[in-house]
């Protein structure tokens, strides 16, 4: 059938709320969990529903730099993806899209219109302990107190955006410190993805006098196993360049199994 006799249109929404249902059946549908930077990113997106008549067939998500981070099609109407998406870079001038690896129909309509691509992320699902960790028997791990925040602050590199999430992270209790005899010698974080899901984003930090011990390591097998211990799922990311967390990870026993891919559309 023609698909000229499909009228669809874009509705702006308010909250997330509006597109629950429709997110829900989009996240259950990824082959992995969603990743931690895009959800954060998620946050202060602009909203879309996208309507055929009186039925909503999907919607899709724009950060305010015009970069399209998250695009969904019901499967009744997966057959229209490539038209719809087309139309949206031309209706709401996209420039270019950021999509996971594991997200097919998002991944396959944004290679089909791209005019380049690179890769900016490297995301890792899979995690099989290593077995060459160093006990590190004189390391300590406390949970984060406020004490603690001016002096994460003063060494944070680039783990936290803003001065401000120290603080709530004390407060979830979702912030560890490492310790040897006393000294803080580093401090690991994880953060829910998606509440209600039990998927965690890890990361870590080791302070510039205790690096090259294989501490990084430590701490991410540590906060690895800590997620297990609950029954978490833990998951971790870094950007395509971000060469030392990336083997840091890899050393820990993360598998750098799917990628973030940018692409241009005009």
């Amino acid at each position: 059938m023609c698909e000229n006799l499909y009228q669809y249109r874009f509705e702006k929404c308010t909250s997330l709320d509006e597109i629950a249902s429709l997110r829900h059946q989009y996240l259950d549908g990824l082959i992995e969990p969603q990743e931690f930077f895009l959800e954060l990113a998620v946050v202060n997106a602009k909203i879309y529903m996208i309507h055929l008549n009186d039925e909503q067939m999907g919607y899709f998500l724009i950060n305010d730099e015009s970069v399209l981070i998250e695009y969904f099609i019901i499967q009744k109407y997966v057959f229209l993806a490539d038209s719809i998406l087309m139309r949206i870079v031309d209706d709401f001038s996209i420039t270019k899209g950021v999509c996971k690896t594991f997200d097919h129909l998002f991944l396959s309509c944004c290679v089909g219109i791209q005019k380049k691509m690179r890769v900016v992320g490297v995301l890792f699902r899979t995690y099989h302990p290593a077995s060459d960790i160093g006990q590190h028997r004189e390391i300590s791990v406390r949970q984060a107190t406020i004490a603690d925040e001016k002096h994460i602050i003063e060494i944070n590199e680039e783990v936290f955006d803003h001065d401000h999430e120290v603080l709530e992270y004390i407060h979830k209790k979702q912030l560890l410190i490492f310790e040897k005899e006393g000294t803080p010698v580093g401090f690991g974080i994880f953060s829910r993805v998606i509440e209600g899901r039990p998927d965690f984003d890890i990361g870590m930090l080791v302070e510039k006098g205790f690096r090259g011990q294989g501490l990084g390591q430590f701490i991410i097998s540590y906060l690895a196993d800590y997620c297990f211990s609950w029954g978490w799922r833990p998951v971790a990311g870094c950007a395509v360049d971000n060469i030392a967390s990336r083997r840091t990870l890899e050393k820990a026993g993360f598998i750098a199994d799917y990628r973030m891919l940018e692409f241009s559309f005009r």
